[in-house]
């Protein structure tokens, strides 16, 4: 056994440290390598091997400042090139002063390295003994060498005292032995099988988008939905990032069949989301609400079109029962889902209890019957039919009135894994109900929330066979059981509030628990989870996704071996000629992105470049010695060219000893890094047939002299306005152009008699005139410089020609300041628009002077240009102020963000005399308070608020003539006050309020007298509201199911006689609940009162007033609101005595006291006219869309 032999303490386990400094500037490349050796021997495995190095001459090697430092030479171990690297003297000096041997392995590949193919490798170095066999020194350690680490080890690895005394037998005859054993860690990026071991792979995490991942794992796992996603009817052509059945099906096959972690980046963004949106979380109920009413509109019409329906519908059967009279309503509502209560419940029995529970209408809470007014009454909800598929929504958030804030209820609630919903006797079902359907119940799925409501993460439990329980959590799944999936995530203790709980592992525990289940029905479980195979797929679905495996596993391959590869791109003179002119490519040569297929070369990086010209030969035809090759080089300038000719010595090299040439990639992976460990670019120069002809001429190559230098040729015709590539030639350092002269002619096709002028260009905005006497030396001409050719066309010939640009520098000046602009109508900016080519330094009146000409008018001082917001894909709010002269390029950046997008509309007077008046946005609303029109309001800016309205006067006609105006400001559905006649204009910004005229009521005429009020009145959405009274947690993680939910909301079922519940519901729960800011909404408007006069009598006003039905009026409830939280009225109240004691007064802002009409939105998605200004589309949270 080999024995290792002892160090002193002072270097015991020695010191890890890269070899070469950052700050040392070694040139790589220049080392001297030692000469060859044996191959490395490969270990037990591919990942594992040994190379030993025999250091000759060791002792003749002196000091020096830097070490006089050794490579060995390079050896392969699992695919990827090593050496090692040591200092005889050491690279460093110790602390102690101990002189000491630094030796390290290096990986010479790795300056080319990106972050993806940077190996981690463990290695252990030795120092044979060669006088005492089985002796050695030895240390390991583990290292991922990167670009910026591509050496490691030790730099005090042994004492020199020890290694170079000839009795220790170290160093024998001036050679002594290293070796090093190296294992390569296996890259399992690409060879993982995830589905091992569960049979189950996860989905990926985009951002935030674990509650998608949640329930996509749910969806799928009831084999029944996943074979009718399967049946969805989609084309060939589809692309799945823009189909939302195609994405689905894409997503569940990969989630049956694939090896790997899936992503959900094509279904989302089939939804019509972006980045912003994956990062956004949202609650998963509204997205299985939505994402299944979005599948059930695609199902329509094909032959999978009830399938949704017959899986998760269910059906209530809501009533209304008078006690002393015979009369009963009655009303059936279907549903896709259940929302059950949870604070006040133990377990799921009591939550169907509740949703049942039978309310008595008595009092001032009676119904009103048809025909026999009001009436005491039984109200409840019962059910007709449950679905086969059950899902409950689970109401962990509520909200706290006392704290004003949405909490999480984080209370225990139990679920069983067994749910017999005939319990008491089938209580819970209606007399319709079928009673042969036994409503047993296997629990499936457990959808998981952890955190509360400013924060959490969503995972699932789900019970695929009805037998074992696996986690998903995002792309880690395992299998787990009953404990976990349900017991642990019944929830304890009360609600989850910041800094109660001390200890953070119970905390976290606290708020783990179920937050929604999928039962199915037992007698159905057979035909839910039926097997779904390949046959279920559509036959050229299977194809197209068998083969995108296919191709992904190919993708896969190469990234794996990228680090193996070389990509060699190989530009020509044909390359050059079709890129410049062609397609907006005029300035330098070549891009090397647009080269055809079969000049580029993934080679292995250790061919030789020899064997890599005889392949050129074979695909190219090119003999190799017609062959010269070019590097390119990015000069300071930022221009890109051909910068000297390989030399013969680099002509010999491997491609990996070309890494100086290499593309400098920079940032995250590109496409390219994943396919090679180096893009190299080069020029191949060949011998031309003729000047000005592209064709492969007699070879071969003319030896390139060191005082020539090769010239590439442009030539440009003002006529046709056309810039092309005529060749190349070697001009001598001392030659003047007038001595080539009919070569560059030939060259052009021009005749030997035409003028001939001559530019170089230097950069893409900088182009010089080249005299013809100075020499190529004096003009500072070099390898790969472009001259610009033209003819000389005099002045007089060029204007009768009408010639544009007579110079190629006026010419490539207008290239490079060109911006091909799209004009929208301001009003209309979904239209394609028009285009037209600008340059980026004109000012706003040549803007508009070239879209007047486009648009065919007269006079371009009616145009006004409004900028494109590059985060909304919206017009600016505001239009572009002409007086500021901004240049277009100005215009067209919005946030640091250059666009092509401009609006423009077409004023009905000049923009100048346009700019000196003041224009309001005004709403004028009629008796009823409702919308009328919008009008544009110009006055001068010295005008006051009684100039406003006798120009509204002028504009509405008839419909004010003979009554007086009054201007509002309103703002979030209130109004915020009444503007006095004598109030300046030029302040108000109808961009933040909602600017607002309607006609004075007679009985508001004049100064309000003494017993009267001015009320405030507002709209309000009821608790229960789920449209509009969505509570607003934070962060998207957790909405709770509505705001301040009422005893009469049954556990989120729809209320069974909502259309005809004619009493009042005066739940203690909702007299006290705090109303949020979104659920004001509708127009506002002002009422005069008596102080004691009853609300009885203000309602029948109001009901007069908006000319509301009796049967709708209802449903209408009244609340005195002093701030946000109501106080709801009763019909003997007033109001008086409640307004004076207020001291916020009557001025409109969020503390004005005003009277609010609790009712029903009835257009909640839809921006309320006088509603929330300015800031109304930033608040609360983004609601979930589905734009498929």
């Amino acid at each position: 056994m080999d024995s290792p032999i002892s160090l002193p303490s002072s270097l015991e386990g020695g010191q890890l440290i890269e070899a070469v400094p950052e700050t040392s500037d070694v040139d790589v490349p220049a080392i001297q390598e030692a000469a060859a050796e044996p191959a490395a021997v490969q270990g037990n495995d591919e990942w594992s091997g040994s190379y030993t190095w025999y250091i000759e001459n060791i002792n003749d090697m002196g000091e020096c400042e830097d070490g006089n430092k050794r490579y060995s030479p390079k050896f392969e171990v699992a695919t990827y090139y090593w050496r090692m690297l040591i200092f005889p003297q050491g690279n460093r000096h110790p602390p102690n002063g101990t002189p000491t041997m630094s030796a390290f392995v290096d990986a010479p590949d790795a300056v080319a390295f990106s972050a993806q193919m940077s190996p981690a490798a463990s290695f252990t170095l030795h120092i044979e003994n060669q006088l005492f066999p089985g002796k050695k020194i030895s240390k390991d350690t583990e290292h991922t060498f990167t670009s910026t680490e591509s050496d490691w080890g030790f730099s005090q690895f042994v004492a020199l005292e020890e290694i170079y005394n000839p009795e220790n037998g170290w160093i024998v005859n001036n050679r002594m032995i290293l070796k090093v054993d190296l294992r390569v860690k296996r890259d399992e990026r690409y060879n993982l099988d995830a589905r091992k071991g569960t049979g189950f792979v996860g989905l990926k995490n985009q951002g935030a988008t674990c509650y998608i991942n949640s329930l996509l794992q749910s969806l799928y796992l009831l084999p029944c939905f996943r074979t009718a996603v399967y049946h969805m009817p989609t084309n060939e052509n589809d692309e799945a990032s823009k189909s939302l059945p195609l994405a689905l099906q894409s997503l569940f096959y990969k989630l049956q069949y694939s090896r790997t972690h899936v992503s959900t980046k094509d279904l989302t963004k089939s939804f019509g989301w972006g980045t912003y949106d994956a990062f956004m979380q949202h609650d998963i109920q509204e997205l299985s609400r939505v994402l299944c009413e979005k599948l059930e509109e695609k199902m329509r019409g094909t032959k999978v079109e009830r399938v949704i329906n017959e899986l998760f519908e269910g059906e209530t059967y809501g009533y209304i029962e008078c006690i002393n009279v015979d009369y009963k309503s009655t009303r059936k509502e279907s549903f896709m889902d259940l929302q059950l209560v949870v604070k006040g419940c133990k377990d799921v029995y009591a939550s169907f209890r509740q949703t049942c529970e039978v309310e008595v209408m008595e009092g001032d809470n009676q119904y009103k019957a048809e025909g026999y007014g009001h009436q005491d009454a039984r109200k409840g909800v019962l059910f007709n039919s449950l679905p086969p598929v059950l899902q409950l929504h689970l109401r962990r958030f509520d909200y706290d009135v006392q704290r004003d804030t949405m909490v999480k209820i984080n209370d225990r609630y139990e679920f069983p894994e067994t749910l017999d919903l005939d319990f008491e006797d089938r209580a819970i079902f209606s007399p319709e109900a079928d009673t042969t359907v036994v409503n047993k119940y296997l629990l499936h799925s457990v959808l998981v929330h952890s955190g509360g409501v400013h924060g959490g993460h969503y995972f699932a439990f789900i019970r695929p066979d009805g037998q074992k329980w696996y986690k998903f959590d995002d792309d880690h799944v395992e299998a787990s059981d009953k404990q976990r999936a349900c017991d642990e995530q019944f929830g304890a203790g009360g609600m989850d509030e910041d800094g109660v709980m001390s200890a953070p592992a119970l905390r976290y525990a606290r708020s783990s628990n179920a937050y929604m289940l999928v039962y199915v029905r037992e007698s159905d479980w057979d035909k839910v989870v039926a097997p779904t195979t390949k046959e279920d797929i559509t036959p050229h679905l299977l194809e197209r996704f068998e083969q995108e495996q296919v191709e992904k596993e190919a993708r896969q391959k190469m990234k794996q071996e990228a680090h193996l590869y070389c990509t060699l791109k190989l530009a020509t003179d044909s390359d050059i000629a079709a890129q410049v002119g062609v397609s907006g490519s005029f300035f330098d040569l070549c891009n090397h992105a647009k080269l055809p297929t079969e000049h580029i070369f993934r080679l292995k990086k250790n061919i030789r470049f020899p064997e890599f010209k005889l392949m050129v030969e074979q695909q190219l035809g090119v003999p190799v010695a017609a062959q010269r090759y070019w590097t390119w080089e990015m000069r300071e300038n930022q221009s890109f060219r051909p910068g000297r000719p390989l030399n013969a010595d680099e002509e010999t090299k491997v491609l990996m000893d070309l890494r100086e040439h290499r593309e400098q990639r920079h940032g995250a992976a590109t496409q390219a890094q994943k396919q090679s460990l180096m893009d190299i670019k080069l020029f191949l120069e060949t011998p031309l047939a003729r000047l000005g002809s592209f064709d492969l001429g007699p070879g071969p190559l003319v030896p390139k002299g060191e005082h020539k230098h090769m010239i590439m040729f442009k030539y440009y015709n003002p006529v046709t306005e056309s810039l092309s590539y005529v060749g190349r030639m070697h001009v001598s350092k001392n030659s003047r152009l007038s001595q080539i002269t009919a070569d560059v002619q030939a060259m052009c096709g021009l005749p030997l008699d035409a003028e001939i002028e001559c530019f170089e260009e230097i950069h893409n905005s900088m182009v010089e005139r080249v005299s013809p006497k100075a020499t190529m030396e004096e003009g500072g001409i070099k390898d790969g410089d472009i001259i610009l050719v033209q003819r000389r066309h005099p002045n007089s010939q060029a204007s009768q020609e009408g010639v544009r640009f007579q110079s190629v520098a006026t010419f490539l000046s207008y290239i490079h300041n060109r911006r091909v602009v799209v004009f929208k109508k301001l009003d209309d900016p979904k239209e394609p628009g028009l285009s037209l080519e600008l340059l980026r330094e004109m000012d706003y009146e040549s803007v508009c002077a070239a879209l007047a000409h486009k648009l065919g008018l007269e006079d371009p001082t009616w145009l006004r240009l409004t900028q494109h917001n590059a985060y909304t894909n919206q017009p600016q709010r505001t239009p572009v102020r002409y007086r500021q002269s901004p240049s277009l390029e100005l215009m067209l950046t919005h946030s640091h963000r250059e666009n092509e997008v401009l609006y423009y509309e077409v004023l009905d007077m000049p923009l100048a005399e346009l700019e000196k008046l003041k224009t309001l946005r005004v709403s004028f609303y009629n008796d009823k308070a409702e919308f009328v029109a919008e009008h544009n309001v110009r006055l001068s800016k010295e005008g006051c608020v009684a100039d406003v309205l006798t120009e509204l006067g002028r504009l509405l006609g008839p419909a004010a003539e003979g009554r007086r105006l009054r201007l509002m400001e309103v703002y979030n559905s209130k109004v915020y006050k009444v503007c006095d006649d004598s109030e300046p204009v030029d302040c108000m910004k109808d961009n933040y309020w909602h600017l607002r005229a309607e006609c004075v009521p007679a009985d508001q005429e004049g100064e309000t007298p003494p017993g009267f009020t001015l009320l405030h009145v507002c709209h309000f959405a009821l608790p229960g509201d789920k449209d509009t009274a969505k509570d607003k947690t934070a962060g998207d993680r957790d909405k709770a199911q509505d705001t301040a939910k009422d005893k009469g909301d049954k556990g989120g079922v729809k209320d069974g006689d909502k259309d005809e519940d004619k009493g009042g519901d005066k739940d203690a729960d909702v007299r006290e609940a705090r109303l949020p800011l979104a659920s004001i909404f509708g127009a506002p408007f002002l009422l005069r009162i008596r102080d004691d006069e009853p609300v009885s009598e203000i309602q029948a006003r109001i009901q007069a007033k908006l000319g509301v039905s009796d049967e709708e009026w209802a449903k209408w409830r009244f609340a005195f609101l002093p701030g946000r939280l109501p106080e709801y009225l009763e019909g003997t109240d007033t109001l008086g005595e409640r307004l004076r004691s207020h001291s916020g007064g009557l001025g409109g802002s969020e503390g004005t006291p005003h009277l609010g009409l609790g009712h029903e939105n009835k257009a909640p998605g839809r921006k309320q006219q006088g509603g929330s200004g300015h800031r109304s589309g930033y608040s609360g949270e983004k609601s979930i869309k589905i734009n498929s």
